[in-house]
């Protein structure tokens, strides 16, 4: 069976959606929890965390992302978003994101907004990159995320990679292939910079060695392990040690 099938059926704009949406938590206002550096320090970026389906904002704390990132002389301020599936599925992600996290947040004054999403949590980062104004996300770190369904994936590799895909018309309801098509403009305009983290033996590689292909080699990061919280934690504590997050919001 596909991986978050179910998934690609929430986001999709049908009457039959807007029945099952109903039944899944998605409180307003979102919830989130916070690792903020100590008043009277600088706060040179915003990093926002979206976690993956089924799991948490507090998850982010309990595996160790926010201690590692206390850990590095970095100028950044994380709050880790609880963006639970039923905000895809009632289609209310971008909304509450920007009114219950991103604005109030930012009435701290950050130089820089980045995002975290792992996961489905990384699909969210990208869906919200794709609906921001240019310029309103610095940057994406993309851990082992979900960019596509299988049949999606392979057509965009049989076409020679992203940049030689030609789409033609895509239906409405087709967020999966709109996302690619974003990308073909995004990517060459390095807006937003994208970062990606993946495991060898991810059930969802093949996507990630797709998207990887389009990317900066310093951009991407891999490590053995497969889908799952020790592989994503190996691959934050990579990142903090060597990346355009890590030099752009170093202290």
């Amino acid at each position: 069976m596909r991986y978050l099938l179910s998934l690609a059926a929430a986001v999709l704009a049908s009457a039959a959606l807007s029945g099952c949406a109903a039944m899944l938590p998605a409180p307003v206002p979102m919830q989130s929890i916070q690792s903020l550096r100590p008043e009277g320090r600088t706060h040179k970026c915003l990093l926002v965390m979206l976690p993956g389906r089924g799991d948490h904002a507090e998850d982010y704390r309990t595996h160790g992302f926010f201690e590692a990132l206390r850990k590095r002389p970095l100028s950044v301020d994380a709050v880790a978003a609880d963006a639970v599936f039923g905000y895809y599925a009632r289609r209310t992600l971008f909304e509450r994101l920007r009114v219950d996290v991103v604005e109030p947040a930012r009435a701290r004054g950050y130089e820089q907004v980045w995002f975290l999403g792992i996961s489905m949590g990384g699909l969210g980062t990208l869906l919200n990159a794709k609906d921001q104004a240019a310029g309103a996300v610095t940057g994406a770190i993309l851990i082992a995320p979900f960019v596509g369904d299988e049949d999606v994936i392979e057509e965009i590799q049989k076409a020679g990679g992203p940049a030689a895909w030609k789409p033609g018309a895509i239906d409405k309801d087709d967020y999966q292939r709109e996302l690619w098509k974003w990308l073909q403009g995004a990517l060459p305009k390095d807006e937003p910079r994208l970062t990606l983290g993946f495991g060898e033996q991810d059930r969802l590689a093949a996507s990630h060695k797709l998207l990887a292909s389009a990317l900066p080699a310093g951009r991407v990061f891999r490590a053995e392990g497969a889908h799952d919280w020790p592989t994503w934690t190996r691959l934050w504590n990579t990142v903090l040690d060597g990346s355009d997050f890590a030099t752009a919001c170093a202290e």
